[in-house]
């Protein structure tokens, strides 16, 4: 056995009264009480002033489950689906399987253990230390034999010889004071674990608003494909009309030939309008991570036409400062501000000196027969005069560090202002423009039906015929991107107003 682990084995049976016999299992019994106790340390941290520290958010479920040691494992089972896809059912999966908020939860756990360090530091530390030397060194010689109280006076303090010494020493270490920085560094702690809960809140409020722009888009694709779908038809009838007459010689062959161009326009617009709906459907999927069901795809325009349209105030100034008080970019600022505020009174405490205690108990002997034992308690107050500048440059790093926050609280409120004064833009003029295209599609479906009319009894042209076909399908389109982006228009500013950052939660 080496003589390092021998030594700290007898060592460790002097100080605890264990038999020698007994060290093995009297290890065992110690490895198992620290364990259990990590095992059952609190999950949360209790701040140092007692006042209750912000919830952290639980994390997010795996999406691969493990399967205990005496079930069989089996393929994950995934949940029920309940009937249509609807936005909430979106908005909530969304939120469950978002590899972004789970990395900014990771975050949050990370910061408050880092709050957990800045309070250990106000508690005493504690440490067991086993040393051996050996030396002919006449100074670290007479140490050794002093320490190990074999001191004589006919000792040679030249040539005091080669001398070994093993020590084991218990060692309590505690700083009393410190000018208050380990105080604003725990609060500093703490409030960079408040700005990433906002910044949570932030990222939730952005994937709400995403998947309630993507969720709409994909209905609106839909309306689009209805709208294809209709025309195309028409174009059919028309071509169906076209040839009647051709082959009654009531009309020319190049008047089928145009309607014949017509019905493969309509065709085209077809094939585009389904491939931008597997585009958005693609979209979706990623946003709620799983392909979405036949039996879950809602009736587009139906539904949306349902909702009743969202008033917005008039009153841009209120909805800018709700914006302001609501926002959780601006509670992550502030946060971020109150921390740097902190580090510069951290910063500022090393100008001030700094009390630290220490206590230890030493064992010192030479063959690890005998032992002498010798205690230390000490008191030290240190009070650093001059260090080159070094505390003064780190404050005014720390100041700066203010300033710099402080700009972008700045900065985040001018954007936040910007960003509600176009969302409400944009929901005002999306109302007109709904009402608008409705009156548009309205006429644009009254001139189709008599102009195809007119066409059937030989009064109307073929151009006539295809110029009111071309009106309708474009009323139709412009009437269906209207309602759905009054929804997006609407989503949006609930977005900048923060309305979906604790949606669902």
């Amino acid at each position: 056995m080496p003589i390092g682990r021998f030594n700290m084995r007898y060592r460790l049976s002097r100080i605890f009264g264990i038999q020698k016999s007994k060290f093995p299992w009297a290890c065992l019994l110690l490895a198992g009480i620290l364990l259990l106790g990590c095992a059952h340390a609190p999950e949360k941290s209790v701040p140092f002033d007692g006042s209750n520290a912000s919830t952290v958010l639980p994390a997010a479920p795996s999406s691969v489950e493990v399967p205990e040691q005496s079930t069989p494992s089996a393929p994950p089972v995934e949940p029920a689906r309940q009937g249509l896809l609807t936005l909430d059912r979106a908005i909530e999966e969304a939120l469950r399987a978002s590899p972004e908020l789970e990395q900014i939860r990771e975050r949050l756990d990370a910061s408050e253990q880092q709050v957990r360090q800045a309070e250990a530091s106000f508690y005493p530390r504690l440490i067991l230390a086993e040393d051996f030397n050996a030396t002919d060194n006449p100074v670290f010689a007479l140490m050794d034999i002093i320490n190990q109280r074999r001191l004589q006076t006919d000792v040679n303090f030249n040539e005091p010889g080669r001398q070994q010494n093993f020590s084991s020493k218990v060692q309590g270490e505690w700083l009393l004071f410190q000018g208050g920085s380990r105080w604003y560094d725990r609060n500093a702690a703490l409030g960079q674990k408040k700005s990433i809960d906002a910044e949570l809140l932030a990222a939730r409020n952005h994937l709400v608003a995403k998947v309630s722009e993507t969720y709409y888009r994909w209905l609106q694709s839909f309306g689009f494909v209805e709208v294809a779908e209709k025309a195309l038809e028409s174009a059919r009838t028309d071509e169906e009309v076209g040839a009647a007459r051709v082959q009654a010689e009531m009309a020319l062959p190049s008047e089928f030939m145009r309607l014949k161009v017509r019905t493969t326009e309509a065709e085209s617009n077809l094939v585009t309008a389904k491939t931008g709906l597997r585009r958005l459907q693609a979209g979706l999927e990623r946003l709620i991570a799983r392909p979405i069901g036949v039996e879950e795809v809602p009736n587009g325009a139906a539904s949306v036409a349902s909702e009743p349209p969202t008033t917005v105030s008039e009153d841009t100034p209120a909805l800018v400062k709700q914006a302001l008080d609501k926002r959780p970019e601006m509670a992550a600022v502030r946060s971020l501000i109150k921390a740097s505020r902190d580090r510069v009174n951290s910063a500022r405490g090393g100008f001030l000196p700094k009390i630290a205690a220490n206590v230890n108990y030493q064992w010192d002997s030479e063959e690890l027969d005998e032992s002498a034992e010798s205690w230390f308690i000490g008191l030290q107050a240190s009070w650093p005069l001059f260090e080159g500048g070094f505390t003064l440059a780190k404050m005014r790093e720390a100041e700066s560090r203010v300033k710099e926050m402080e700009a972008r609280g700045q900065q985040v409120a001018l954007d936040i202002a910007l960003e509600v004064q176009q969302a409400a833009l944009a929901v005002q003029e999306s109302t007109e423009k709904i009402k608008v295209a409705e009156e548009r599609r309205r006429w644009a479906q009254k001139s189709l039906e008599e102009v195809r009319h007119l066409y059937r009894n030989e009064v109307a042209s073929v151009d006539a015929l295809l110029q009111a076909e071309v009106a309708w399908n474009q009323a139709e389109v412009a009437y269906t991107a209207a309602l759905f982006d009054g929804r997006i228009a609407q989503a949006l500013l609930r977005e900048s107003l923060g309305d979906f950052a604790d949606h669902l939660q």
